[in-house]
């Protein structure tokens, strides 16, 4: 599971990683670095802290909210303590509150917790007219037909449409989906979305577009919003 932490002070963040060891974690000290990071690389849990400089945690949950990445459930890490503080949060979106000094145990808890509360979100069919992914069964079909994929395409496809919009360079689909094997090269992700667009007809002909940025990597459009 990958936790991304948004904390500034580092002590604070250097504590948190050592007890999350067993997770996969990415400290950022400012709130723009992360907003940055996460159409290229989604993390399973945010734990952000209220008080930041420029932009806040509280900035960062209503941008969350208002934005494709909305599921990512929320922590919030801070030493604001009074009622109103917890209220405006948990009202405006986030999934729980601590409020600081946290302790490992109960930290842990908390993560386990709002991960729980995913897993049937997590099952739930994505539906992007006219497009259809049961992620159970690992099918897609459009027009109400299903379409042969393999597992990787499967999951290159959901990738992109998770990530509609944004620019996907091949090593961050290596890393993703293939996880950097020694045996795979950036000609294997090529031949993959050359597949894909063929089989899903990404090619505008349902108003989604793959296209290839020259040098740079891929963008999945949607040009029924352009």
């Amino acid at each position: 599971m990958k936790i991304y932490i948004l904390e500034d002070d580092t002590d604070q963040s250097e504590l948190y990683t050592l007890w999350l060891d067993n997770y996969e974690c990415k400290v950022f000290d400012k709130a723009r670095d992360l907003i940055k990071e996460i159409p290229f690389n989604v993390p399973d849990v945010l734990l952000i802290d209220w008080n930041l400089p420029k932009v806040g945690g509280l900035d960062v949950l209503h941008w969350l909210k208002g934005s494709r990445y909305d599921k990512i459930p929320v922590i919030f890490l801070t030493s604001r303590n009074t009622e109103d503080d917890i209220v405006t949060a948990l009202t405006d979106g986030a999934d729980d509150y601590m409020v600081k000094p946290v302790s490992e145990g109960i930290l842990k808890a908390r993560i386990s917790a709002v991960t729980r509360r995913l897993v049937d979100t997590e099952n739930k069919d994505l539906q992007s007219d006219p497009y259809t992914f049961n992620k159970k069964a690992n099918v897609v079909s459009y027009d109400g037909v299903n379409v042969s994929l393999t597992n990787k395409e499967f999951e290159l496809a959901l990738y992109f449409f998770y990530n509609e919009g944004a620019l996907i360079s091949r090593d961050q689909l290596l890393e993703s989906i293939w996880v950097k094997s020694s045996d795979i090269n950036t000609r294997t992700v090529d031949t993959h979305i050359s597949r894909l667009r063929k089989k899903l007809l990404l090619n505008g002909t349902y108003g989604w577009k793959l296209v290839s940025i020259y040098h740079q990597g891929y963008k999945l459009i949607n040009q029924n919003q352009t």
